[in-house]
C-alpha cells in the first residue's frame, strides 16, 4: 500500500542547513572574498606603478630626443649654470632657441620648455632636473631626470653637432 504524505510534518533532511553549516559557509566565503580583494588590489597597484614608470620613461626619452636633435642641427650650442641650453640653428636663421625647466602652469610638476621666437612652448612634463655638458672632443652629454608619481628615473644621451662647412 502507498503511504500518503503527511502535510505539516517535515523530515530531518528537509529542515535546511544547520547553524554550524551556515556559519562555516559564511566563513569560507569571507576568506575567499578577502583573498580575492587583496589580489585585485595588489594587481591594481602594480599596474599603476608600471603605468607611472612607463610615463616617466616616455617623458625623459621624448625630452632627450628633442634636445639631442636640437644640438645635432645647431650651429652653436651654449649651456649655462642656470640650466638653460641656448641653441642657434645654422643657415639664414636669426633666432636662438632656449630649453629650460620650469613650472609655468603652476600644477606642481616641472616641465621642459622651449623658448622659440618669443613663445614659451612646453616640450614634455615630468622632468625634474637636467644637465648638459660638452666634452673635449665636441661630444655633448645630456642627462635628464624624470618623475611621474612615485616613479623616478634618469636618462642620458650623447650627440655631436654636425659640422657645418660651405662647399664651393
Amino acid at each position: 500500500m502507498l503511504e500518503k504524505p503527511r502535510i505539516g510534518v517535515m523530515k530531518v533532511s528537509d529542515s535546511g542547513f544547520t547553524l554550524t553549516e551556515v556559519i562555516l559557509a559564511l566563513l569560507i566565503t569571507g576568506i575567499l572574498l578577502s583573498v580575492s580583494i587583496r589580489f585585485f588590489t595588489e594587481q591594481w597597484r602594480s599596474g599603476q606603478a608600471l603605468k607611472e614608470r612607463m610615463e616617466a620613461h616616455y617623458a625623459v626619452m621624448n625630452a632627450g630626443r628633442t634636445v639631442l636633435d636640437a644640438i645635432r642641427e645647431a650651429e652653436s650650442v651654449q649651456w649655462n649654470s642656470a640650466g638653460i641650453l641656448t641653441v642657434s640653428p645654422g643657415g639664414q636663421a636669426t633666432y636662438s632657441d632656449q630649453y629650460y625647466i620650469a613650472d609655468k602652469d603652476y600644477d606642481g610638476v616641472k616641465d621642459l620648455y622651449r623658448f622659440h621666437k618669443g613663445a614659451h612652448n612646453p616640450v614634455v612634463s615630468g622632468i625634474i632636473d637636467w644637465t648638459c655638458s660638452k666634452g673635449e672632443s665636441g661630444l655633448w652629454t645630456v642627462t635628464l631626470k624624470g618623475k611621474i608619481g612615485n616613479q623616478a628615473l634618469e636618462w642620458q644621451g650623447f650627440i655631436r653637432q654636425r659640422a657645418t662647412q660651405l662647399v664651393n
